[in-house]
């Protein structure tokens, strides 16, 4: 592999190549982007087994930490507000001792139930990872070499989603994801955002202590964080999981969508190609992140179209005076490329928002929010997409 990966990323792969043909699979009859009847429904089962999983380890985690802060306290003695500083110190200890591996544990858990429940939603959507080698598949030779490394990639990426690993944001394709990015911003939000549950067990905590006060909850307090850390480890199991989802089937959906988008243009013109790059582009720059379906739509996209020589494709303001060049077809094609570039990872960021009303106005039409919806709505909910969905964007 030519990309250094993560310890826990690297294990998570080698389970779903040891777990290769070992999860059911239904024939797949339809697009891997499509989730019919007995798909949705294997995939909700899968859901919310792995999400009760996750907030039964998490409360129980949590309340042997407990158990273990409680046992503890009576080294404080009678008032905890005036005992010693060495007494405090010795209670530190003891409970970060019980506590500690507690915590390992319940990660190492939480990461497995994420990683096992990955594997069986993409065996389930029609995508098992690392299908099982036949006899004599072994003497493909390189090109057996370059499946199984395909293989590992996608496998990697829908790990790191299990993991809740950020995307990489490094530039590609000519296209920087924090071009417009506050350095400052970001780190802030990733610090909350991993502060998360102690941030919440701590307002639990000081609300709590006001309405009771502090001598009634002395003995009990420490359990707060029973039904915090279980529903944070399922609200986060959810989210990964969806993700996981998105991950599996967005590829299939960018190239059905990408599909529509060049049908009328069988051979696009040079000012055509640069405006479908820069769309691309631009979304990525407004979300400040270079999601894998991203990624598979560029790769798809310059496979049809071609290379471009056009440079600093994540310039938005380039974006928006290449849609003025254009006939108005190619307009409509390009608006089109931007909102699938838009939708594509899941979300619409409030930049991504106003990348999308300010290039529809140029173009003379009106920003479509309602219909944006809809097109996301199905993409997220395995739906079967039709050009219809994309002429609906600019009527």
């Amino acid at each position: 592999m030519t990309q250094k990966r993560r310890v826990v990323e690297a294990l998570a792969v080698r389970y779903f190549k040891r777990r290769a043909g070992k999860a059911a699979c239904p024939e797949a009859r339809d697009p891997i982007h499509f989730l019919n009847p007995h798909e949705r429904r294997a995939l909700r089962r899968i859901e919310y087994v792995a999400v009760g999983r996750a907030a039964l380890i998490g409360a129980v985690c949590a309340g042997l930490g407990a158990l273990a802060n409680i046992a503890a306290q009576p080294l404080l003695g009678e008032d905890p507000g005036a005992a010693s500083w060495s007494a405090w110190a010795e209670f530190l200890v003891i409970t970060l001792l019980a506590v500690l591996p507690l915590v390992a544990i319940e990660l190492s858990l939480i990461y497995w139930n994420a990683i096992d429940s990955v594997h069986q939603l993409a065996a389930a959507a029609g995508l098992p990872l690392f299908r099982a080698k036949e006899v004599g598949q072994d003497v493909l030779g390189d090109e057996g070499d370059e499946d199984d490394e395909g293989d590992e990639i996608f496998a990697a990426v829908l790990a790191r989603a299990a993991l809740e690993i950020p995307n990489p944001p490094r530039p590609m394709f000519g296209i920087d994801p924090r071009r417009e990015a506050s350095r400052l911003r970001i780190l802030l939000a990733t610090l909350v955002y991993k502060a998360k549950v102690s941030l919440t067990k701590f307002v639990a905590r000081t609300l709590l202590a006001r309405i009771f006060g502090r001598a009634a909850l002395r003995a009990w307090i420490p359990f707060v964080a029973v039904p915090i850390t279980a529903l944070w480890d399922a609200l986060v199991c959810r989210r990964a999981l969806r993700e996981a989802r998105l991950r599996a089937i967005g590829p299939s959906a960018a190239t059905e969508l990408l599909g529509f988008v060049l049908a009328p243009h069988p051979q696009p013109s040079a000012a055509l190609r640069e405006a479908l790059m820069r769309a691309v582009g631009a979304a990525v720059v407004r979300s400040r992140d270079f999601h894998p379906n991203l990624i598979e739509l560029l790769d798809d996209l310059k496979d049809r179209i071609g290379e471009t020589d056009a440079e600093a494709l994540d310039d938005v303001p380039r974006f928006i005076e290449c849609l003025r060049r254009l006939l108005p077809a190619e307009q409509k094609s390009a608006l089109h490329t931007l909102v699938i570039a838009c939708v594509l990872d899941g979300r619409v960021r409030q930049g991504e928002r106003a990348i999308m009303v300010r290039a529809f106005r140029v173009c003379g039409r009106p920003p479509p929010r309602i219909q944006v919806l809809v097109l996301q709505r199905a993409l997220l909910s395995g739906d079967q997409l039709a050009p219809k969905m994309l002429d609906l964007l600019t009527p």
